[in-house]
C-alpha cells in the first residue's frame, strides 16, 4: 500500500522535502505517493524578489515553472490550489473550491506573509514585498512614479514622486534599498530627471539594521546604503500610514510616492485555525524531529515553523535553513516508512549574508564577518548556484 504525502508550500523547505524524497525513493522499500500544492504554478526564490522589484533579475530566475524543476521527476505531482483548512482529525487539507486531500503524512510549509503589526493604514496603503507578484507590482508602480515625475511642472509633486519610503531594516528592508538606490540613478537617465531629486528613506524600529547580525554589520550596512544615498532612520516607530505619507514616533511625517512595507512576518492564519499549537507570530510549535506537537502524522518547516534552536528559542526564517529542515524531513520520512528510528535536526549555524546594491554586501557566512565587494561575490554565488540545484 503507497503512503500518500503531501506537502503543502512550494517554496524553500516544501521543495526541497519533494526532491529529497524523489532522490531518495528509488533506494527505499516503500512505496509513497508524493502531492506538492501550491497556489502558484512556479517556486519563487524568494531571496531575489528586491531585484525583481528593482527590474534587476529576469523572471525565468525568481519564478521557476515547478513544471520545469519536476519535469524528470514523475513520483511528484503537483496540485495548484489555495490551502483553505488543515483537518488533523480527518486527515485531510481543504483547498479553495473545497477540494479536498487525503494524507497519511502532512509537510506544512506555507512559508509567511507580511505582518503589519496593527499599525493602521499599513495595509492600505504600502507595497508589500513578500512574492514574486507583488515584486512587479512594485516595480511597475515605481516607473510608474519617475515616468509622472517626467512630466509634472510641480517641483514639489516630482520630488514626492520620487521619494521611496521602506519600513522594516532587516533582511528585505536592506536589500531592497540598495537596490532601489541603483535603480532610481537608471530611471533617472531613462526620464530625464535629476538624482538630486530622488529621495530614499529606510525607516527600523530597532537600534540596529539586520538585527541578527550585530553592531559592526549596520555600521557597514549604514555607511554602504549611506554612498548610495539612502537615509536610515532607527530607532523610528511607524504609527500610522495615509495615502502617501508614513507617519513616525516624534510628530513627524514623510511624503513619498512609494511606501513599502518590510516590517515583519507572520505564518498564515489558517494554522491557528486549524488548531495546531501556533506561537505569537503564528508559527506552528514543532519538536526536534519537526513533528507538530501532538500530532503523529504531522510535520512543519520553514518560515511557518517554531523549530527550535541550539542558542535561540527559534531559528530565524531564512532560506537557508529552510533547504536544510526539507532535505532532513526527506530523510526522516525514509526512514520512518522503513522501520528505522528518526534522527533529531540538528541545525548548522549557517549565518547570513545580506546584498546592499551591486558590489556591496554584509554577513557572516559560518561565522566569518565579511563585508564589501568579496561579501557581494559571494551572495551571488550562493544565490544562482540554487538556481543551478533546481535543474
Amino acid at each position: 500500500m503507497d503512503t500518500h504525502i503531501v506537502i503543502l508550500g512550494a517554496g524553500y523547505a516544501g521543495l526541497r522535502v519533494a526532491l529529497g524524497l524523489d532522490k531518495l525513493l528509488p533506494a527505499a522499500n516503500h512505496q509513497m505517493h508524493i502531492t506538492l500544492v501550491d497556489q502558484y504554478p512556479y517556486h519563487q526564490h524568494i531571496c531575489l524578489l528586491h531585484l525583481a522589484a528593482t527590474n534587476a533579475v529576469p523572471q525565468k530566475d525568481v519564478a521557476v515553472p515547478l513544471s520545469d524543476i519536476l519535469k524528470y521527476r514523475p513520483r511528484v505531482h503537483v496540485h495548484s490550489g489555495y490551502v483553505t483548512q488543515i483537518q488533523p482529525l480527518q486527515r485531510q487539507v481543504i483547498l479553495d473550491k473545497d477540494t479536498p486531500i487525503a494524507y497519511d503524512r502532512l509537510v506544512i510549509a506555507l512559508g509567511a506573509l507580511t505582518d503589519y503589526h496593527g499599525v493602521e493604514g499599513a495595509d492600505e496603503h504600502t507595497f508589500p514585498l513578500r512574492s514574486y507578484e507583488q515584486a512587479l507590482v512594485v516595480r511597475d508602480h515605481i516607473e510608474a512614479c519617475f515616468a509622472q515625475a517626467a512630466i509634472v511642472s510641480d517641483p514639489a509633486e516630482r520630488r514626492l514622486l520620487l521619494t521611496t519610503a521602506i519600513v522594516g531594516g532587516g533582511l528585505t528592508g536592506c536589500q531592497f534599498a540598495g537596490e532601489m538606490a541603483v535603480w532610481a540613478s537608471k530611471l533617472c537617465q531613462k526620464y530625464y530627471l535629476q538624482r538630486s531629486d530622488v529621495r530614499i528613506a529606510l525607516i527600523e524600529t530597532d537600534s540596529l539594521l539586520i538585527g541578527q547580525l550585530g553592531e559592526w554589520a549596520t555600521r557597514e550596512a549604514e555607511d554602504a546604503l549611506d554612498r548610495r544615498g539612502v537615509s536610515v532612520y532607527l530607532n523610528t516607530n511607524v504609527e500610522r500610514v495615509e495615502p502617501r505619507t508614513v507617519f513616525v514616533s516624534g510628530n513627524r511625517m514623510l511624503r513619498a510616492g512609494t511606501i513599502v512595507w518590510a516590517g515583519g512576518i507572520r505564518a498564515p492564519r489558517l494554522l491557528a485555525d486549524s488548531g495546531l499549537p501556533t506561537d505569537a507570530a503564528g508559527r506552528v510549535h514543532v519538536d526536534r524531529y519537526l513533528r507538530v506537537e501532538d500530532q503523529a502524522h504531522i510535520f512543519a518547516i520553514g518560515d511557518c515553523a517554531h523549530v527550535p534552536g541550539i542558542r535561540t528559542a527559534a531559528l530565524p526564517a531564512t532560506a537557508s535553513y529552510a533547504m536544510r529542515e526539507g532535505e532532513h524531513l526527506a530523510q526522516s520520512l525514509i526512514d520512518e516508512m522503513e522501520g528505522r528510528p528518526p534522527r533529531p535536526y540538528e541545525p548548522a549555524q549557517l549565518g547570513l549574508l545580506v546584498s546592499l546594491g551591486p558590489s556591496q554586501a554584509v554577513g557572516n557566512p559560518l561565522g566569518v564577518p565579511i563585508y564589501g565587494p568579496p561579501a557581494a561575490t559571494l551572495k551571488q554565488g550562493v544565490e544562482y548556484w540554487y538556481l543551478t540545484t533546481l535543474s
